[in-house]
């Protein structure tokens, strides 16, 4: 396991100034949001990972901007809109390549809009199949008011996919939604490849780390038994910090946190 801190955090920044922060505030694995069409062009991609490379970070997964149109496209009944959306997305593959990202976060179809898991299991595989061709994993993130917001719809896509469900596992989503947190990974902690990690508490579901009373060792430490090997990253909201450097802040103590857990 390592720390890593999504570009996300400080949205509305363009993409690259957000980058340009996080790496001049120290911190070397990111997660970037690609937050429009235009940002998955191969010239925008080459400056974002010259940039990487400048600074010695890396970027471990990529959140591309088609979540409000993924339950539209890829989810409905309709089969070319799902076939235009996987072309779409070898688009962004291409890009994810360019930056040496291995996972590809997906928020999937609204909640009440895609009632029958056997067509949305077989559009996710589709999508993970040809990401898998390009070496990249497609991973299903839960999302609060999302059919991907609750444990059972959860459990239900990793028994139907099997090995190729994969999962981004938010912890603030799941605290919107009402799950347990360490309920979910005890049910389905095998299955996920990426974790979104903020704090919550008593001052809100999405808090710096140590703002809260989410017991993070204990969590990661449930997670690293199933099996868990991939980022934990940072991502909050832009009203939950002031300033980059705190991302910085919040990016090392992950990192000594995952260095507890690992020393268990």
């Amino acid at each position: 396991m390592q720390a890593a801190v999504s570009t996300a955090c400080l949205f509305p920044k363009p993409t690259e100034e957000a980058l340009y922060d996080l790496c001049l505030a120290g911190i070397h694995r990111t997660e970037i949001f690609l937050n429009a069409p235009s940002e998955a062009e191969t010239v925008f991609v080459t400056n974002l990972r010259d940039m990487l490379r400048r600074f010695g970070a890396a970027c471990t997964a990529v959140h591309p901007w088609t979540a409000p149109e993924e339950g539209f496209m890829l989810f409905s009944p309709y089969k070319r809109r799902a076939a235009d959306f996987i072309e779409q997305a070898k688009h962004i593959f291409e890009a994810m390549q360019i930056l040496g990202a291995e996972y590809y976060i997906l928020h999937g179809a609204m909640q009440g809009t895609c009632k029958d898991i056997s067509l949305y299991c077989d559009r996710f595989h589709r999508l993970y199949t040809v990401g898998k061709t390009f070496g990249i994993t497609v991973t299903q993130e839960n999302v609060y008011r999302h059919e991907s917001a609750n444990l059972k719809f959860l459990r239900e896509f990793c028994r139907i996919l099997g090995d190729d469900a994969a999962l981004t596992f938010d912890v603030k989503q799941a605290v919107r939604a009402g799950v347990n947190p360490t309920e979910a990974i005890e049910s389905v902690g095998s299955h996920v490849r990426h974790l979104h990690i903020s704090d919550h508490g008593p001052l809100g579901d999405c808090l710096r780390i140590g703002s809260g009373r989410f017991q993070v060792v204990p969590f990661l430490s449930l997670l690293q038994k199933k099996g868990f090997a991939g980022s934990v990253t940072l991502e909050l909201y832009r009203e939950a910090f002031d300033h980059a450097q705190q991302l910085c802040e919040d990016w090392q103590r992950l990192e000594r946190l995952i260095a507890r857990t690992q020393t268990k």
